[in-house]
């Protein structure tokens, strides 16, 4: 399997650590503050939750 690296990014959901150094492939992956998941924007702020069952 081959994954982009242009089109990999990262993004922080931490509200204490606001940097990440992540490689692939040698290249470092660029962070954002929102992306875009099913056709809604996603910012870096919006809270997860883990259900477990």
């Amino acid at each position: 399997m081959e994954v982009s690296t242009e089109k990999s990014k990262i993004i922080l959901n931490s509200m204490s650590n606001t940097s990440a150094d992540i490689t692939m492939n040698g290249e470092m992956l660029e962070v954002v503050t929102s992306f875009k998941y099913l056709g809604v924007t996603l910012p870096r702020s919006v809270p997860i939750l883990l259900r477990s069952e």
